[in-house]
């Protein structure tokens, strides 16, 4: 999924790095209704809030921390947003790989992040994500929250399971990174 697979790193592809020893994924929920997923994942990370956001927002270097990022770049966005960032995104499941492009107009709030997909410019009829950040102690709790439609057939049976497979599989890769 993600062409038909890893649309679950695509799905995430912002989830990012900052090496944290002892970080834990301790919830992950994947649903599918009418040709959208909705995604949920809170993630427990040993840094702090700043650091999490600091690269995050970090646009121009995506690709150094995630390796399904091929490509990102940061540019001017409409008023009320602070940035656009495209992506290019390497989805690949065992037998077959497809680049997708995502286009967001991002928010940078006080304690969050919202991105809102730009659907002329993204294999994405729709999507919105939402970062937040919790510090609690040496530690900060990340909650990530999407939903997303892809513009591209996922077949209805197996996306969420693929998906989730996917996604379980880049968190933990961005945990071992943040």
């Amino acid at each position: 999924m993600k062409p038909h697979l890893q649309l679950a790193v695509l799905l995430m592809p912002l989830l990012v790095t900052v090496y944290a020893a002892a970080s834990d994924l301790l919830r992950l929920d994947v649903a599918y209704d009418a040709g959208r997923y909705r995604l949920r994942a809170d993630l427990l990370v040993d840094t702090s809030a700043a650091a999490v956001r600091r690269l995050l927002t970090d646009y121009d270097h995506l690709a150094d921390l995630n390796r399904s990022i091929k490509r990102s770049e940061v540019g001017a966005a409409p008023t009320p947003y602070d940035a656009r960032v495209k992506t290019e995104i390497r989805a690949c499941i065992p037998v077959y790989c497809r680049t997708l492009r995502r286009v967001e107009d991002v928010r940078e709030l006080d304690g969050s992040l919202i991105a809102v997909i730009v659907p002329e410019q993204s294999d994405f009829r729709y999507g919105r994500t939402e970062w937040l950040f919790q510090d609690r102690g040496s530690q900060v709790l990340v909650q990530y929250r999407a939903e997303m439609e892809p513009a591209f057939s996922v077949p209805p049976l197996l996306g969420p399971a693929l998906i989730k497979q996917g996604i379980a599989r880049e968190l933990r890769n961005l945990l071992d990174n943040l």
